[in-house]
């Protein structure tokens, strides 16, 4: 049977939630943070997909900032946990913020891997996503191992992305002289500049283009840059799995310099070994698969150790 609910338990996306705690209410501290997360969720709180507890003792949390007898405040302190794929930090005054991982990701930027068993277009769709919205102005990174150009073109075209903030480099194995293959002319848009050569040659083409476009922009905002790889499934099964992981790690660290959001997408069966073997190198994965529903996704959150339900594309 599929768990196929419409909407994960998520809030703090867009921006963190900001709530204010009166230390005096008889609503216990604990009760009071599930139940606004879950309003802010859309959900019941006897929907919500954790027990805090598990997480964290409320009561022995509540003893450590609540005032003295006498009312005298507590010194000023504050304890951040996670919780149900969210980051929540309560502070002596009562402020507490909420904030999903999802949401940490979009805003300050870093690496998703994007794997399942699913149809192209389902995968075309999900990636544009993960451009962005158009009206903020994004700069466009596709770095293509097997995949060809109107790959990348058909999913600007979906996010109705500028193409003159777009680029795209492609790998060409070294079977060919540099001479038989020439970048594309700089008035066409998005350019396209092939890289002949190994594998260190690619990365190092695509760290030089990540900071190349970093110094035009005269720096980036958090999420400004959207970098795509396409294509995993390609490369692991080309190149061992050493010199993947080495690829990886370097290619994620230098998006994550620079605070940009980078997509990797890796076709095949979440748990099977090669996609599982680069997992543990990803901030998130998102898992896709086609039900009774269509398209449908959901989320495993590394650092809050925490899998969303299914929720549709």
């Amino acid at each position: 049977m599929e768990d196929d609910a419409a909407l994960p338990f998520m809030c703090g996306v867009e921006e963190p939630a900001r709530l204010q705690y009166d230390w005096g209410s008889r609503v216990p501290l604990g009760t009071y943070i599930v139940q606004q997360m879950a309003d802010r969720a859309r959900v019941s709180a006897t929907d919500v997909p954790e027990s805090l507890y598990g997480r964290i003792d409320p009561d022995a949390l509540e003893d450590l900032f609540r005032p003295l007898v006498d009312g005298t405040p507590r010194a000023n302190g504050e304890v951040t946990f996670t919780f149900a794929g969210h980051y929540v930090t309560v502070s002596s005054d009562g402020t507490i913020e909420i904030e999903s991982e999802l949401g940490r990701l979009k805003r300050s930027g870093g690496n998703v891997l994007l794997t399942g068993d699913v149809p192209a277009d389902v995968f075309d769709e999900l990636s544009a996503q993960f451009l962005g919205e158009p009206e903020y102005g994004r700069t466009h990174l596709f770095a293509l191992y097997g995949r060809d150009t109107d790959t990348a073109r058909g999913r600007l075209e979906r996010a109705t992305a500028d193409t003159d903030h777009a680029h795209i480099l492609t790998y060409e194995a070294a079977v060919r002289s540099a001479t038989e293959v020439r970048p594309q002319n700089r008035q066409n848009r998005p350019s396209v500049t092939p890289v002949v050569g190994s594998l260190d040659e690619f990365e190092t083409a695509i760290v030089d283009d990540i900071f190349e476009l970093q110094y035009r922009q005269k720096g980036f905002e958090p999420g400004q840059l959207r970098f795509c790889f396409d294509s995993l499934q390609f490369l692991s099964e080309e190149k061992s799995a050493s010199s993947v992981e080495e690829f990886v790690r370097d290619v994620t660290k230098t998006v994550e310099d620079v605070s940009g959001l980078g997509q990797y997408l890796f076709p095949g069966a979440y748990d099977s070994a090669p996609v599982r073997a680069v997992e543990p190198l990803f901030d998130g994965t998102i898992e896709l698969k086609v039900g009774a529903r269509g398209p449908m996704q959901r989320w495993h959150l590394h650092d809050t150790d925490y899998t969303t339900t299914w929720f549709p594309l």
